[in-house]
């Protein structure tokens, strides 16, 4: 079977998925972008939502002390937001409930460098050039 010289070989076309995905992540940071102050407001929410928020701690007369969850209607929004887990075993003495909240650390890295706590030093104060001069020890003929 031959070919004619005319017949040039099908180039399948090339969808532009790249550009879409590139457009699709500035659209992301631009949204992002106007959005900064609710987005800042909402991690200093996380950054400051305390256990205490979520749960009380009682001290008894008899000297013990129980931890008892609070009503969700009494939680801070920013504390519920803030909750990662909420673990409840069965125990022979009742519910044993544990209450996870985010990394706090974590949060409070982004936030600094959000504010430029932890950008880099500028280069500006370092020198550009060091000069070493290095003197030889002078022999007993030379002088």
């Amino acid at each position: 079977m031959t070919k004619s010289p005319s017949s040039k070989p099908k180039v399948p076309r090339v969808t532009p998925f790249a550009t879409r995905g590139i457009t699709k992540r500035l659209r992301g940071s631009k949204i992002i972008y106007e959005q900064r102050d609710e987005l800042a407001m909402d991690l200093l929410g996380l950054y400051s939502a305390k256990v205490t928020d979520v749960v009380d701690i009682v001290h008894r007369s008899d000297g013990s002390t129980s931890v008892d969850l609070k009503d969700v209607g009494d939680i801070p929004e920013n504390a519920l937001r803030a909750i990662r887990k909420i673990k409840v075993t069965p125990t022979r003495h009742g519910e044993q409930v544990e209450v996870e909240m985010i990394d706090k650390v974590r949060i409070g890295q982004m936030l600094a460098k959000s504010a430029g706590l932890l950008d880099n030093e500028k280069e500006v104060d370092k020198p550009g050039v060091v000069s070493i001069e290095m003197v030889m020890p002078r022999e007993e003929g030379d002088e």
